[in-house]
């Protein structure tokens, strides 16, 4: 399948979406201006960054169905269901759009809240969904400024704040958010 196609798909079933349309455009052009600065794959980066967000809006019920063909169902009790939206993305992108490419599926996988040892294309991706211009608020200024000038401290900024909103929220945290912000913080030593 072509990039073109998977455009018009993802207008498809983000149709009455508006600014999530937004979002997953300002994530692709985030991703691809930090790729060309990191020398990554810019085209692993354009298919990632265009399928993180595909499913978002799919019944959690389907989501759940696609993602125990491929996960231990354990994921399921492990992420909040706002996040099973990145392991069924990483479902659809192999299922409907035949991508192989681990890269780009770790990305996928891990934009939410990332994971210890992340490589390049994830860790672009990870920090390009939380720092996209039609964000706004002050920690992810912050995080933005950051990620042009050291991605790894951008991506400790922003799972540091993840874990806090997940806190505030009463939501379940991820053993991984945790893990992750541990390997970033030692990194930075």
């Amino acid at each position: 399948m072509s990039l073109a196609a998977l455009e018009r798909d993802l207008k498809e079933r983000l149709h009455g979406h508006h600014r999530r349309l937004h979002h997953v455009y300002g994530v692709r052009d985030t991703a691809l201006k930090l790729g060309k600065i990191q020398g990554a794959d810019l085209d692993a980066l354009r298919w990632a960054a265009l399928l993180h967000d595909l499913t978002k809006y799919d019944p959690p019920t389907v989501q759940k169905q696609r993602i125990l063909r491929h996960y231990d169902p354990d994921i399921l009790s492990e992420y909040p269901e706002p996040l099973h939206h990145a392991f069924d993305a990483v479902v659809v992108a192999r299922e409907t759009y035949g991508i192989d490419d681990e890269r780009i599926l770790k990305a996928i996988e891990s934009h939410t809240l990332g994971r210890p040892g992340m490589e390049l294309t994830e860790k672009i991706l990870f920090v390009s969904d939380y720092v996209e211009p039609t964000r706004q608020y002050p920690s992810c200024v912050k995080a933005r400024e950051q990620a042009f000038i050291n991605l790894d401290n951008a991506v400790m900024l922003i799972i540091h704040d993840t874990i806090r909103y997940l806190e505030r929220e009463g939501k379940r945290i991820p053993a991984t958010a945790y893990e992750t912000l541990n390997y970033y913080q030692k990194a930075g030593d």
